[in-house]
């Protein structure tokens, strides 16, 4: 166990360790941020993060501020309240419109244009945080949703932190930090793509905070996209309804590489060895990034101590993060 911990703890600094900005450049970057502060009937309060995206504009979540009584920013201790909202309460994205608001937009870049295994990081205001605060990672995920892609990364967030900031190291807007997966156990963190603010901008203003939908996240669970279906029982470790939900996905989207990578995590996890390399394979030939395929692939050639395998998944996956093919090497006697 504590070899495992070691060898797990290698991987960690190796991806997080460089190339990241540095502080002046989160300094600066960070005056494009503010705290939402949010006033219930009762007298309750909420507070969340915003991003602007525009003269006078800030992208943010709906759900917080969804039938609230009221809602403000503040930046550098001066609040501002909004005169309207653009609003698509079920894709809870919404944009705060102001009049006098004296702070800088930042830039946008497409979903589309991403890559999986890309360095990122969020600027949020976690738990009521005074000052927005960092947290790194890579893309893990992009799910292919209402013309565009849901996007996961390793950058966790957490409460106060919904309608931050997802950026590429170039400082570019990419997402918005919205909703992660229940539970503690390998927590999956959801940003919604800048892609929808433009669309949002063409919309029609609406000046109360009343909404008409629930956000697609927070729907039953049958009424779920696959993506997040499938995250409780791999968490509960129930594999025969995790096997049934992946099957569903793969019969659905033939296309999609992570549909196929759970189908093949799934069946190793069943001990079904020869399908889940069939299946995690067709998702590497469907997406040669994907990374936590090539992982199960290699771990898979560990426990078989199939060399030949091992040799020729470690340079794939040196391919895509070489610290990692180098903490795999370091570590591992077949």
């Amino acid at each position: 166990m504590l070899k495992k911990f070691y060898f797990l703890l290698l991987i960690f600094f190796s991806q997080y360790s460089n190339s990241y900005p540095a502080q002046a450049e989160l300094f600066d970057l960070s005056k494009s941020m503010v705290q939402v502060f949010v006033t219930f009937k009762g007298g309750v309060t909420g507070s969340g993060s915003g991003i602007v995206i525009k003269e006078n504009h800030v992208a943010t979540n709906c759900h917080i501020f969804a039938d609230s009584d009221g809602v403000n920013v503040v930046k550098f201790f001066q609040t501002y309240t909004p005169i309207s909202v653009y609003a698509d309460w079920e894709k809870d994205l919404c944009i705060l419109k102001f009049d006098n608001l004296p702070l800088l937009p930042v830039n946008l870049r497409a979903s589309k244009d991403l890559n999986y295994e890309e360095k990122v990081f969020t600027l949020t205001f976690p738990n009521d945080n005074p000052m927005p605060l960092p947290s790194y990672g890579k893309i893990k995920a992009l799910y292919p949703f209402f013309k565009s892609n849901i996007i996961r990364s390793s950058s966790g967030f957490t409460v106060g932190s919904s309608g931050g900031a997802l950026f590429d190291l170039d400082f570019n807007l990419v997402g918005i930090t919205t909703f992660k997966s229940p539970g503690r156990r390998q927590n999956y963190y959801y940003c919604l793509p800048a892609d929808w603010i433009k669309e949002l901008l063409q919309t029609k203003e609406q000046k109360d905070l009343k909404s008409n939908a629930a956000p697609f996240w927070s729907l039953p669970e049958n009424r779920k996209p696959f993506f997040m279906k499938i995250v409780l029982p791999m968490q509960n470790e129930d594999w025969p309804l995790m096997l049934k939900i992946a099957k569903s996905w793969t019969q659905s989207d033939e296309e999609s590489a992570d549909a196929w990578y759970y189908l093949g995590f799934v069946q190793r996890k069943m001990l079904n060895l020869d399908y889940a390399k069939l299946f995690l394979k067709q998702a590497i030939s469907l997406n040669d990034k994907h990374l936590d395929s090539l992982v199960e692939l290699i771990e898979i050639s560990i426990e078989q101590k199939n060399k030949v395998e091992f040799n020729n998944t470690i340079q794939l996956i040196s391919e895509i993060d070489s610290e990692r093919g180098k903490v795999y090497l370091e570590n591992t006697a077949i």
